[in-house]
């Protein structure tokens, strides 16, 4: 045998371990999850939805990866068109996303950029907004499931607007040590209501398998819950366009529709994300609880773009409306959160 066929042999076996070690180290990191204890049985307080003309809920992706894949995730927004205002949920990464996070240690930089900076926007938010007939001068909230950077970095790019957000996630924000470890970026805070000024209040009215609970509009359309443990104030938005079409976004609450589908949890390269493991992993338990119960609710988590899909079918950009025609509404908003 000549020199080259061993040569090549033995590259090709190295190829082969390499894959393995590759394969293997994926699957520990991304792809095994721990099974999860079920959650208490809970009493369901099941909603009364009503559709409302001029109600839809838009799809705006800032930032995907791994899109020919079952894993694929994304990034962005949920544009909430409603007749007293829209309502933007969660804003995706800033365009500046790379300048914010520069003054930090290299290897902390490195492990955002490869985290949370897959998921950078190539396009602004605004721009985005527009495209599928938004205004983003005329958003009259935004929500954020968490205050984590790849959801509230795209408040940098759009103009003032009021953020909801709980006291006990504006005391997480401002943390100190929270910031230094990159889950906050200080410059994000500038966009948020003061640490003793909370936007966001819940109230002990019950809603689906949740003690507490708030109703943005007071109509039922977008009702707020709470979903502690990824971070202290983690809060899911039910949007009901009407008895048939209800999303239920719950952030980072868990990352693909497998965490609650199955019952497990974060896969060990997120896991460090959780401020609580022990309570995120009972609201994994509590969303699997309540898609055994509701199992035509859609429930969608940040980055889980196969949940996405299933209810924007027409894919990104698009709009899925309530199935009353839409009218125009010129009266002003009346509601507001507590």
């Amino acid at each position: 045998m000549s020199r080259l066929s061993v040569w090549l042999r033995r590259a090709a076996i190295l190829l082969i371990l390499l894959l393995i070690v590759i394969a293997l180290g994926a699957y520990f990191l991304y792809f095994s999850r721990d099974p999860l204890s079920a959650a208490p049985p809970h009493a369901r307080v099941a909603p009364t939805v009503n559709a409302l003309k001029g109600l839809a809920a838009c799809w705006v992706e800032t930032g995907s990866t791994f899109t020919g894949y079952p894993f694929a995730m994304t990034a962005g927004s949920i544009l909430v068109k409603h007749p007293n205002g829209d309502l933007l949920i969660d804003t995706g990464n800033s365009s500046h996303f790379d300048d914010e996070i520069a003054g930090y240690p290299f290897l902390l930089r490195v492990k955002l950029r490869n985290l949370a900076g897959q998921l950078n926007p190539e396009v602004p938010l605004p721009q985005l907004l527009r495209l599928v007939g938004g205004d983003p001068y005329k958003v009259r909230w935004v929500i954020l499931s968490h205050v984590h950077l790849d959801h509230a970095g795209g408040l940098m790019d759009l103009p003032s607007v009021p953020v909801l957000l709980t006291r006990e996630e504006l005391q997480f924000a401002f943390d100190p040590a929270v910031q230094a470890k990159g889950f906050v970026i200080p410059a994000h805070t500038q966009k948020f209501p003061s640490a003793d000024s909370p936007t966001l209040k819940f109230e002990p009215h019950p809603y689906e398998t949740f003690d507490e609970s708030a109703d943005l509009y007071g109509d039922g359309s977008v009702v707020v819950v709470p979903l502690r443990g990824h971070t202290p104030g983690s809060v899911g938005i039910f949007v009901n366009l009407d008895p048939h079409h209800r999303l239920f976004y719950v952030g980072d609450a868990v990352d693909e529709e497998r965490g609650y589908q199955d019952r497990v949890g974060k896969s060990l390269l997120l896991r460090d994300s959780d401020n609580d493991p022990a309570r995120a992993n009972e609201i994994v338990a509590k969303l699997n609880q309540l898609h055994q119960m509701v199992p035509g609710l859609a429930i969608i988590p940040a980055h889980g773009r196969s949940a996405y899909l299933k209810f924007f079918p027409a894919s990104v950009l698009t709009c899925v409306a309530s199935d009353v025609p839409a009218v125009s509404f010129d009266a002003p908003a009346t509601v507001a959160p507590k």
